[in-house]
């Protein structure tokens, strides 16, 4: 399925693969679970059939089965679009998911690799197969080579001479896709992060894999995260992580023309686009306005393109009416709302630092910093920080 879509960096969406687990805590509010558990019951038999399988209750709740599936008459969508689109890769799915076939990973390359005018966005939680797959080497004549078993793969999904060739690629495909350069030009590679933790984790992952534009997802965001390292009792930076600016070094050694030996400056891989943005759904664990803040502003400070795709259910301004007043009827929210626009769960409590304490507790918000959050919806919440909103892409070539 290719459809257009409303989030706020792409397109349009194109999934060939369908399925999913869960892996970190960012997954536990996953939107798509829902969605393919309804399209399960499409009345469309080929949608139906896509998503087949992938979904169940399990434990009492509807959850990802664990089974992918690879959907071949997907593959070649792109090749029809003319006009150039970002394209969300596999919103249905994590395509280095354990259970996609590395076989059909190379496939979707190559059709990302025969249609160098869209621009392709890949987000992953599976951050060690990304990078297993994508430097997998050989050292060569020319030397040690990123990448060069996955590339065969690619060019092999495309040849004349494989018997599973996919069907509808043009007539010198396999040329095309041994001249496209390495990494994809035309691919954004990323990965998620909710926290710290994971970006500790995941970020390091991504800036060891061949990759022409590197960029993290920081949503659903749960906790903070300082993209230039950790801080410590006193706020000093013991160490710094150079993921906004990469980090210096030293170049291979050359020769002047004096016969003097010297080392160029290098800058080592870094991120170049930073999204981030709140939780939606049901169960949406509150952010803090700081969390946001900290990241915009690093990311202002390093030059690299931050995009704030939204507050998510939760935002910091209860709306008003067109003459100025609070309004004070939520519904389909389960909250009570004051008359003061203050508003109250079962099972928060009232506190004069401002509404929603308990939930503020929960998301670890310190009680000297506490900050009033209100469930507002997505759409009512909107995606202003600060009074603006951020949109930077990166540049691509």
């Amino acid at each position: 399925m290719a459809t257009d879509t409303s989030i706020e960096w792409a397109d349009k969406t194109w999934s060939p693969i369908i399925g999913c687990d869960r892996v970190s805590d960012g997954c536990q509010g996953c939107y798509a679970i829902t969605q393919a558990r309804i399209r399960t019951f499409n009345p469309h038999p080929a949608i139906a059939k896509a998503f087949a399988g992938t979904v169940d209750v399990i434990d009492g709740r509807v959850d990802w089965t664990g089974q992918i599936n690879q959907l071949e008459d997907r593959l070649t969508q792109p090749l029809s679009w003319k006009k150039p689109v970002k394209v969300f890769v596999n919103s249905q799915s994590d395509l280095f998911h354990k259970n996609v076939g590395n076989d059909f990973i190379a496939r979707i390359f190559a059709i990302m690799a025969l249609t160098p005018q869209h621009t392709y966005q890949i987000l992953t939680k599976r951050h060690a197969r990304m990078r297993s797959i994508l430097t997998d080497a050989c050292t060569c004549g020319n030397g040690h080579v990123p990448g060069v078993h996955f590339r065969s793969q690619m060019a092999w999904a495309v040849s004349k001479a494989n018997p599973n060739r996919i069907t509808g690629v043009p007539d010198d495909a396999e040329q095309r896709v041994y001249n496209t350069p390495w990494p994809l030009p035309n691919l954004h590679l990323g990965v998620s992060v909710e926290d710290q933790h994971w970006a500790d984790i995941r970020i390091p992952a991504l800036l060891d894999t061949p990759a022409a534009i590197r960029w993290i997802s920081a949503e659903p965001l749960l906790g903070p995260i300082d993209l230039w390292g950790k801080t410590d009792h006193y706020g000093h930076r013991p160490s710094l992580t150079y993921w906004l600016d990469g980090r210096p070094g030293l170049g291979d050694a050359y020769t002047t023309d004096t016969g003097v030996q010297m080392h160029p400056l290098t800058t080592g891989p870094k991120l170049d686009w930073v999204v981030a943005g709140g939780e939606t759904g049901p169960s949406a664990r509150t952010p803090h306005p700081d969390w946001f803040r900290t990241i915009r502003n690093q990311c202002a400070t390093s030059g690299v393109p931050f995009l704030f795709k939204q507050w998510g259910d939760w935002g910091p301004m209860w709306p008003l009416d067109k003459e100025g007043r609070l309004i004070t009827t939520r519904r389909g929210l389960g909250v009570t709302v004051a008359n003061d626009g203050t508003v109250y769960q079962p099972g928060d409590l009232t506190y004069p630092d401002g509404p929603r304490y308990g939930e503020a507790v929960r998301a670890n918000h310190g009680q000297a910093h506490l900050t009033a959050m209100y469930r507002l919806g997505k759409k009512t919440a909107g995606r202003e920080l600060d009074g603006r909103t951020h949109d930077q892409f990166p540049e691509t070539g």
